[in-house]
C-alpha cells in the first residue's frame, strides 16, 4: 500500500513540533494533561536559557551594585522573571499570593530548574517572592520613586526632581532589551525552514493596558494638586484611540504651561487610566492564502499614553538589528502623523515598504513639484490628473462615513448607493494609474528617490507637451536643500507609501493589520493573560505592568506556535471540543532506536 501524498507535510510539521516543544503533539498533550506544571517549567527554562537573559540580569546587577558586600539573594531577579513567566504560561494571574501558591505546588526539581532554591516553605515565602520581584523591577524601572502611599503635591514634585534623566533612560533601554530578547527567544523556538517562509511583513499597533486607579491622576505634566492614585506615572487614554487624552481640568492648566499644544480633553469617566503597549506582529505574506507560519509578536515597547513619538521606529530598528528582513510595514494613521524624519524616512531607509492610512484632511493632494507632479494620497502623479480623480479618496470616505452612520443601512436603496460609490471608486483608482509615477529602487542616503514616468499612456504625451514639464523617462525626487518649517511633507517624504492608496494591493496589505489587533485582544482576554484586568497586577507602578505585558506576549507567541502546529497535524477538523485530544493529531512513531511502526496520516 503506497503512502498518502500528504505524509511529508505531516512529517515536516511533526519535526517542527519536536524542535519547538521537545515531543510530538500526542506525547506533548498527554504530558500536559498528566503534569501541566512540569511541562510549563521545562518550556520556561528552555526559553530563558535560549534568551540568555539570566546573564543580562546578572550583569545589570553587577553594574548597579555599590559594593560586593552583603548576603546573596535567596531568589534572584532571574528567578522572579521565570516565576512570572511560569504563572502566565499556566494561565494564572501574576499576583504575589497566586505565585506563592504556585511555588508551594512545585517539587524540588521544579524549584531547582527555576532557581527558586529555598527549601523552607513557610510564611516567609511570600516576602521572598516579593523581594525578588522588587529587585527585578529596580533593574529596569524608569519610574523610580516611593510607592507606599498616594502622594501629596509636594511629595510628587520631590519624586520628579529626584529622577536622573540619564539613569531612567538607561533603565528604560534595559526594559526594552529584556522584553525583546525574550520575544526573540520565543521566535527562535521555531526551526529555520519554517521561519524562512516568512517574507518580513509586519503590522504595528498600540493598545492601552489599564492600571489600578479608578480616579486616575492629574497629568504628570501638571504638578499642581495632590495625586489621586498610587500609580502616579500612568496616563489617560481615550477609548476612541487618542494617545494623549487629559481631563478638562488638566487641559485648563496645560493651556498655560504649553500654549499652542492641543490636548484631547474628556471627562474622567470617559478615559482609561493606564499605559500603552506597542506591538509589532508578523502578518501573512501578501496575497498568500495558505497557512504557512505562525503569526507572532516580533517586538514590543512600552510608554505612557501620549509618548508614542519614536516607538514605531524603535520596533522596526529592533527587528532589523536582530537580522530579520523588513518588508511591508503596515500602520494606522497615528504613525505617519508625526515628523517625517522620525518615522517615515528612517523606516524606508531600513528597507521597509510603508503601507499607511491617513487622517481625513491628508487625503487628496499632499505635495507639489514644479516640474509637473502632484502627490495624491501618498503616490506621485502627473499634475494634469483631473480634479475628480484627485478627490476620489475624500469622496469615498464621505460615502463610507454616511453609510456607517445611516440608521437605514440595511435597506436596499442605502446598500445600493454604497455599492455604486465603491464601484465608481474602484474605476477611479484604476484610471489614476495612467497618471501615476512608479517608484524604482530604494531611497539613498540623501533621501533621493527615483521614479519612472508613465511614458506609454496617452495622458503622458499630453502632459509632456506642456511648457516646463520634466523631460525624460525617469525623475529624481530630492530632499529640498532648505526646508520651510511650515512644510511637514517636504518633497512628499512624509506621506509617500509603497502601494497606491485604495488599490487592491494597498487594501490587501492594510487588511493584514487585523493580526496585530487580534493579539491585542488575545492578551487582554480573561481566559488568557487577562491584561485588561489591573486587579491581577497589584504590584504598584508602571514597570510591573511592563514586565507582565512583555511576558504575556511571549506566552501568546508560544500559544500561537502550538496552535499552528495543531492545524498542521490535525487529522480532522479542529474545534474547541477536540483541540486538546491527543488522538486527533498525527505523530510519527519513529522511536529512538530508528524503528518506525509506519503510522499513516488520513488519506
Amino acid at each position: 500500500m503506497s503512502r498518502p501524498t500528504n505524509l511529508s507535510k505531516y512529517e515536516e510539521a511533526d519535526q517542527w513540533m519536536c524542535h519547538s516543544f521537545g515531543a510530538g503533539m500526542r506525547d506533548y498533550l498527554d504530558s500536559t494533561m498528566a503534569d501541566p506544571i512540569g511541562v510549563a517549567v521545562v518550556e520556561v527554562d528552555r526559553l530563558i536559557k535560549k534568551s540568555g537573559v539570566r546573564n543580562s540580569l546578572r550583569d545589570w546587577q553587577a553594574q548597579d551594585a555599590k559594593s560586593a558586600a552583603g548576603r546573596p539573594a535567596i531568589f534572584t531577579p532571574a528567578a522572579a522573571l521565570g516565576l512570572i513567566l511560569l504563572q502566565l504560561r499556566l494561565g494564572k494571574s501574576p499576583l504575589i499570593t497566586h505565585m506563592t501558591q504556585t511555588v508551594l505546588g512545585l517539587n524540588a526539581t521544579h524549584r531547582k530548574v527555576l532557581g527558586l532554591t529555598y527549601d523552607e516553605i513557610d510564611e516567609r515565602l511570600y516576602d521572598r517572592i516579593w523581594t525578588a520581584i522588587m529587585r527585578l523591577i529596580r533593574l529596569v524601572d524608569e519610574f523610580p520613586g516611593r510607592r507606599d502611599k498616594i502622594l501629596t503635591q509636594a511629595e510628587f514634585i520631590a519624586v520628579k526632581k529626584a529622577r536622573d534623566a540619564a539613569d531612567t533612560q538607561m533603565r528604560r533601554e534595559r526594559m526594552f532589551i529584556l522584553a525583546n530578547t525574550l520575544i526573540e527567544a520565543s521566535r527562535q523556538m521555531m526551526r529555520q525552514d519554517l521561519l524562512d517562509r516568512y517574507e518580513g511583513n509586519v503590522a504595528i499597533d498600540a493598545t492601552c493596558v489599564p492600571i489600578a486607579g479608578k480616579l486616575g491622576n492629574p497629568s504628570s505634566k501638571v504638578l499642581v494638586g495632590d495625586r489621586r492614585s498610587i500609580n502616579y506615572d500612568a496616563g489617560y487614554y481615550r477609548g476612541t484611540g487618542s494617545h494623549d487624552a487629559v481631563t478638562h481640568s488638566d487641559a485648563t492648566v496645560l493651556k498655560k504651561t504649553e500654549p499652542g499644544v492641543k490636548h484631547h480633553a474628556k471627562s474622567r469617566a470617559k478615559l482609561v487610566w493606564g499605559t500603552e503597549l506597542e506591538i509589532s506582529r508578523t502578518t501573512a505574506n501578501l496575497h498568500e492564502k495558505e497557512d504557512l507560519f505562525p503569526m507572532i509578536t516580533t517586538a514590543v515597547s512600552f510608554h505612557v499614553p501620549g509618548a508614542i513619538k519614536g516607538e514605531g521606529l524603535r520596533l522596526v530598528q529592533s527587528i532589523k538589528a536582530r537580522g530579520h528582513r523588513i518588508n511591508l510595514v503596515i500602520v494606522d494613521r497615528a504613525y505617519n502623523y508625526g515628523i517625517y524624519n522620525e518615522f517615515a524616512v528612517p523606516v524606508r531607509r531600513l528597507g521597509g515598504k510603508l503601507v499607511v492610512t491617513y487622517q481625513d484632511q491628508h487625503l487628496g493632494a499632499q505635495a507639489y513639484d514644479a516640474r509637473g507632479f502632484v502627490q495624491i494620497s501618498g503616490t506621485w502623479h502627473l499634475d494634469t490628473i483631473p480634479q475628480v480623480l484627485r478627490d476620489a479618496d475624500k469622496v469615498i470616505l464621505g460615502a463610507r462615513n454616511k453609510f456607517k452612520k445611516s440608521k437605514a443601512k440595511d435597506s436596499r436603496s442605502v446598500r445600493s448607493d454604497i455599492k455604486a460609490a465603491e464601484d465608481l471608486y474602484a474605476k477611479q483608482v484604476a484610471k489614476r494609474r495612467n497618471y501615476m509615477l512608479k517608484a524604482k529602487g530604494q531611497m539613498d542616503e540623501n533621501l533621493t528617490r527615483r521614479y519612472l514616468l508613465p511614458t506609454t499612456t496617452a495622458e503622458y504625451a499630453m502632459w509632456k507637451r506642456r511648457p516646463g514639464t520634466h523631460q525624460g523617462d525617469t525623475v529624481m525626487m530630492k530632499h529640498p536643500e532648505v526646508v520651510d518649517p511650515a512644510d511637514t511633507n517636504p518633497s512628499g517624504l512624509k506621506h509617500e507609501q509603497y502601494f497606491p492608496f485604495g488599490d487592491k494591493d494597498w487594501s490587501a496589505a492594510m487588511g493584514l493589520r487585523n493580526g496585530v489587533e487580534s493579539v491585542n485582544r488575545n492578551i487582554k482576554r480573561a481566559q488568557y493573560e487577562d491584561l485588561a484586568n489591573p486587579d491581577h497586577r497589584a504590584v504598584r507602578g508602571n514597570t510591573y505592568t511592563y514586565l507582565v505585558g512583555a511576558l504575556s506576549t511571549v506566552v501568546e507567541n508560544l500559544r500561537q506556535i502550538l496552535s499552528f502546529y495543531k492545524r498542521q497535524l490535525a487529522t480532522k477538523s479542529l474545534t474547541p471540543k477536540n483541540d486538546s485530544i491527543p488522538a486527533v493529531f498525527w505523530q510519527s512513531d519513529l522511536f529512538p532506536n530508528g524503528s518506525d511502526t509506519g503510522q499513516q496520516p488520513p488519506g
